[in-house]
């Protein structure tokens, strides 16, 4: 890998919110570390020889780009730490508690096992610093696929905000890890970047949450590289409650070693608009890929999802179960491909995409799919669309409950059977409030 800072080259195509080699450079003063100076220099160069996409790009035709608003919001600074911020309401059922604002953040050790030296959560400037050895290997690695789009290496380059949680061999977190992000700031660019790292024979809960002020137009483009080693288990939550006038287009990867599992399990129901990307590969014999996801866009909500299982290595598995509803005027498109790659024979892989679609004016576009290098193997996908039944609609108001509680009942039930896979019992309930809220 280069080293040098130099800045080539000096011509960026398509700058993203107007960042370009002045931009640039001016990142790179805020960065002490030369590491990751050289990590950043080795993206922008990605960056400034990238197109970004048009509605036209097959990835993006059901979303026109033009709905992020890159022109009228201004990158945040760096965000420098601080020793504490106001503590949340689920502090308290974390280890560690990571709080960011648009200004600030915060680690908060509630007991003790950083401290302990048991694991690691830390920014990634000082991580640069303190642990070089593990912002090499895993800091824009092998998780992050071959060819990189425009967004992608957006990130690389101009994360304002960084984080490594590293769980090493033999490890096993009690309570788990939450990080908290509140943004208030008008007109931002937030863009935040998660390295996690499991150790084998590790095991690890995180949990993040996603929140941006009502009436605050806000722009996030995150990015989350995730490494299980053999034979850990990593199950990372994410609750995306972002304003009615906030944006986001994310890009998440995970690679998945020997026996190893990683559960994804992303609820989403905020923004105004967002487009999401979830990469998990399954690269060693016996490891597996659990991904769930839940949805409800109401309003003029535009939410779009695409998911890609990777098999790179024979006998492996992965399993797929997204669930969403509209209504009103509210639009989502779910994508997903299932890949086997050569030779990754007795591979077991699903996806299952369900929605609800529950008025006339609501849209849900399902398109899944299969790209099959190998044989002897088992793929398969399942898509559903439609609105309640009007037998068990029927049937529960003849037993005596109103229209309105016989749809909540059914509606509940339908996403019941991934709320029944989050880990926490409070970000359970947090997800039955926000049905209820949808549900009006």
């Amino acid at each position: 890998m280069s080293t040098t800072t130099e800045l080539e080259p000096t011509h960026v195509t398509d700058p993203v919110a107007g960042l370009d080699h002045e931009a640039f450079a001016g990142v790179l003063e805020q960065t002490a570390s030369a590491l990751i100076k050289s990590k950043k220099q080795e993206a922008f160069n990605d960056y400034a020889t990238q197109t970004a996409p048009t509605h036209q790009t097959e990835e993006w035709r059901r979303t026109d780009p033009a709905l992020f608003p890159f022109d009228s919001v201004k990158r945040l600074p760096n965000m420098t730490r601080t020793n504490t911020l106001p503590e949340a309401e689920w502090d308290n059922h974390f280890d560690v508690v990571v709080a960011v604002t648009d200004k600030h953040y915060a680690i908060m050790d509630r007991t003790g096992i950083t401290r302990d030296g048991a694991i690691t959560v830390m920014a990634l400037d000082e991580a640069a610093e303190k642990k070089p050895d593990l912002v090499k290997t895993y800091l824009q690695g092998q998780a992050l696929p071959t060819t990189s789009g425009k967004y992608e290496a957006f990130n690389d380059a101009f994360w304002n905000f960084g984080l490594l949680i590293h769980v090493p061999d033999g490890c096993v977190l009690e309570k788990g890890i939450l990080i908290r992000y509140t943004m208030e700031a008008p007109d931002a660019l937030f863009i935040p970047r998660l390295v996690v790292a499991a150790g084998k024979n590790s095991s690890a809960l995180i949990a993040e949450h996603l929140v941006s002020a009502d009436n605050t137009k806000f722009l996030a483009v995150p990015e989350r590289e995730m490494y299980v080693d053999e034979a850990a288990r990593v199950k990372l939550v994410s609750l995306q409650e972002w304003g009615n006038d906030a944006c986001q287009i994310s890009n998440d990867w995970g690679l998945v070693a020997r026996d190893a599992n990683l559960n994804w399990i992303t609820l989403n129901f905020g923004s105004k608009v967002s487009k999401m990307k979830f990469g998990s590969d399954v690269a060693g014999p016996g490891s597996a890929a659990d991904m769930d996801g839940i949805f409800f866009a109401s309003g003029e909500q535009h939410m779009d999802q695409r998911t890609l299982q990777i098999h790179s290595s024979a006998d492996t598995y992965s399993r797929l179960l997204y669930k969403g509803a509209v209504k009103d005027a509210a639009h989502s498109v779910y994508q997903g491909l299932i890949i086997a790659r050569p030779g990754a024979i007795r591979v077991d892989a699903y996806q299952t995409n369900n929605n609800l679609v529950l008025n006339p004016g609501a849209r849900a576009d399902s398109i899944p799919g299969l790209l099959i290098d190998a044989d002897d193997l088992k793929c398969s996908h399942g898509s559903t669309l439609g609105n309640l039944d009007p037998e068990q609609l029927f049937y529960l108001q003849s037993r005596g409950l109103s229209e309105q509680a016989a749809r909540r009942i059914l509606i509940m039930g339908f996403f019941e059977e991934v709320v029944e896979r989050i880990p926490y019992a409070f970000i359970q309930d947090r997800v039955h409030q926000h049905i209820d809220k949808k549900m009006g």
